[in-house]
C-alpha cells in the first residue's frame, strides 16, 4: 500500500472547534479563565534544534508539581507522523520487507480504526524491526508473530476468522483474521485532543524508549533508570543484579519476595522529604493480565522495590487510585511528584481503543487544569507512551548507551502553563530525562549515583550527556498561561 497523507483538513477544522469546552473559570479560582482550542494553526516551519536557553528562562524552583501520565504501546509516527513541523513520516519511506508478498511495497497509510492490533515489541522483534537502522522490518516481524498459518497458501492472511496470539503484557488475545495494521497511522482527525495539546504546549519528536523491549523493563527504567534481574533475593544481594531486556514479574500477593534490589528515584525523594504518589486506575490488579479494570503489576513495579518497602512507602506505590488523584487535584493537594498508571481499557494498548484512552487522559489533565490556580500555575504534566507497540516509526534509535538501549521513538508531550506554546522539542530524551528533571527540580541536581546505596548498574542514565534538558521546554519569564479544558469525547473519524 502506497503512502497517502489524508489530513482531511476541512473536517479537522470542525473537529478542532468542537473539541474544546468553554468554561468561565477553573476549580478553586474563578478568576482564571479557560482558553478555547485554536482550530488548526497555519503550519510553521519545523524549528531547528535550538541551543540551550539561558538558565533564567526555566528556573527549576518555579515547578512545584510534576505529574507523569504513562500510556501504552504506540509509536511516534503512528500518532504524530503527519503533525506539521515534526520529524514525521518521510515523503518517500522505504518499502517494508514482506516475506509473504516479496513484490509488494508496504508503506504507511491512514488508519481510522479505533481498536488496532499492533505488532510484537519485545527485544528480539525490535532488533528485527530496526534492521540495523533501515527501519524496514515491521511487516516481517508481524508476519513472524502471526505464523505460517496466516501465510498465503495456508488459508491466506484474511481467510481465518481469528488467530490466538500471546501478548507478553496482557496474555492471550485473539487477532481478527490475519490482519496486519502496523503501518497504519492516525492524525488530528482521530486524535484531536492530543494534537491540541501539541499545538498549545510542547511536543517531543526525539523521545525514545529507554529500554529496547516491552513494558516491564520500560517501567522499571521509568522509576529507576535501569532494568535488571537479581539472582539472589533471599537473602537480598544487590550485587547479584544484572541488566535485562526481559525482567522478573513482581508477585505482589501473599508473602512475596522483593525482586528489585537496586535504587529507584523514590529513595532519593524519601531522603529529602519530597512527597510522591503513584495513582492506579482502578487499583492494583494481578501481576499480568486480568482483571483488566485494574493496573497490572508489570505497569506499576514500584511496590517490588526494596527501597520502597524499607522506607515504609508501599502504600504510596500501590494504595492510591485515580479517584484519589481527582480529589487531590481538586483540593490542591497533589504531591510534588506523581505517576498515573492506566488499566488496560484506558491504556491504548492494542486492542484497547484509542478513544477510551484519549478520554481518560483528557479527564486527568482537565482535573489538574480545573483545580486551584496556584497548583495549576506551578504544575507540569508529562504524557508519554511506554513502548512502540510494534507500530512503524521511521527514526532509528539515537544512541546505544548500553546493552539495554535506547529503544524506538514514542509520543511524548508536556502540558503546563509554563511550557512554551506550540513548541516542538528536538532534544534527545527518554524517560531517563524524567529522572534527571525530578533531581534538578527537587533534589538540587543530586543524581542516582549519589544515593549512598550499593548499585551494580553499568551506567547512570540520568548523567548521560547526550540527553537534552527538559527545563529548556519552559518559559518561566512569561506569566502562567490559561488552562486548556478539552472535551473527553470529541468528534473524531475513529470507528470500530
Amino acid at each position: 500500500m502506497r503512502l497517502r497523507i489524508d489530513t482531511a483538513r476541512t473536517l479537522f477544522i470542525a473537529l478542532g472547534c468542537l473539541s474544546a469546552i468553554a468554561c468561565g473559570g477553573s476549580g478553586g479560582s474563578s478568576s482564571t479563565p479557560v482558553s478555547h482550542v485554536t482550530p488548526i494553526p497555519t503550519p510553521s516551519p519545523a524549528p531547528t534544534a535550538s541551543p540551550t536557553p539561558a538558565p533564567t528562562l526555566a528556573p527549576a524552583g518555579s515547578l512545584k508539581h510534576l505529574v507523569f501520565i504513562v500510556q501504552e504501546n504506540r509509536s511516534f509516527d503512528e500518532y504524530f507522523g503527519t503533525y506539521p513541523g515534526a520529524n514525521g513520516i518521510p515523503t518517500s519511506p522505504p518499502c517494508q520487507i514482506d516475506p509473504w508478498h516479496p513484490s509488494a511495497c508496504d508503506t504507511p497509510y491512514p488508519n481510522h480504526v479505533d481498536s488496532n492490533q499492533g505488532g510484537p515489541y519485545t527485544y528480539q522483534y525490535q532488533v528485527q524491526q530496526v534492521d540495523g537502522g533501515k527501519m524496514d522490518g515491521f511487516v516481517a516481524a508481524k508476519e513472524a508473530e502471526l505464523g505460517e498459518g496466516c501465510a498465503p497458501g495456508n488459508d491466506g492472511r484474511q481467510a481465518r476468522s481469528g488467530r490466538t496470539l500471546v501478548d507478553p503484557e496482557v496474555g492471550r488475545r485473539v487477532s481478527p483474521g490475519c490482519s496486519i495494521d502496523v503501518m497504519g497511522y492516525h492524525d488530528g482527525t482521530d486524535l484531536p485532543n492530543y494534537w491540541a495539546y501539541a499545538r498549545n504546549y510542547v511536543l517531543q519528536d526525539n523521545f525514545f524508549e529507554s529500554i529496547q523491549s516491552w513494558s516491564l523493563p520500560a517501567h522499571l527504567a521509568l522509576f529507576s533508570g535501569w532494568a535488571a534481574v537479581c539472582s539472589q533475593i533471599n537473602p537480598p544481594n544487590v550485587n547479584s543484579c544484572s541488566s535485562t531486556t526481559n525482567g522478573e514479574q513482581w508477585e505482589q500477593t501473599g508473602q512475596y519476595e522483593i525482586p528489585y534490589l537496586w535504587t529507584d528515584i523514590t529513595y532519593l525523594l524519601y531522603q529529602k522529604n519530597i512527597a510522591w504518589k503513584a495513582y492506579l486506575d482502578g487499583g492494583l490488579g494481578s501481576p499480568i493480565g486480568a482483571p483488566f479494570d485494574k493496573v497490572q503489576g508489570i505497569w506499576i513495579p514500584l511496590g517490588g522495590f526494596e527501597t520502597v518497602n524499607q522506607d515504609g512507602q508501599y502504600l504510596n506505590a500501590v494504595g492510591n487510585t485515580t479517584t484519589q488523584f481527582y480529589s487531590d487535584a481538586a483540593n490542591g493537594t497533589l504531591p510534588q511528584v506523581s505517576w498515573v498508571l492506566p488499566n488496560y481499557y484506558d491504556s491504548e494498548h492494542p486492542q484497547a481503543t484509542i478513544s477510551d484512552g484519549q478520554a481518560y487522559v483528557t479527564g486527568l489533565i482537565n482535573a489538574v487544569a480545573s483545580g486551584p490556580s496556584a497548583q495549576w500555575n506551578s504544575t507540569a504534566i508529562f504524557l508519554v507512551w511506554d513502548d512502540m507497540g510494534g507500530f512503524y516509526d521511521h527514526q532509528p534509535p539515537g544512541f546505544n548507551f548500553d546493552a539495554l538501549g535506547l529503544g524506538m521513538r514514542v509520543p511524548a508531550l508536556i502540558i503546563s502553563p509554563l511550557a512554551k506554546r506550540g513548541y516542538i522539542d528536538h532534544q534527545l530524551c527518554s524517560t531517563d530525562c524524567y529522572l534527571k528533571l525530578i533531581e534538578d527540580v527537587f533534589l538540587g541536581s543530586e543524581r542516582m549515583s549519589q544515593a549512598g546505596r550499593p548499585d551494580p548498574r553499568p551506567d547512570y542514565r540520568d548523567q548521560e550527556s547526550a540527553y537534552g534538558s527538559l527545563l529548556n521546554d519552559f518559559n518561566i519569564a512569561a506569566p502562567p498561561r490559561k488552562p486548556l479544558i478539552l472535551r473527553p469525547h470529541p468528534m473524531t473519524l475513529l470507528h470500530r
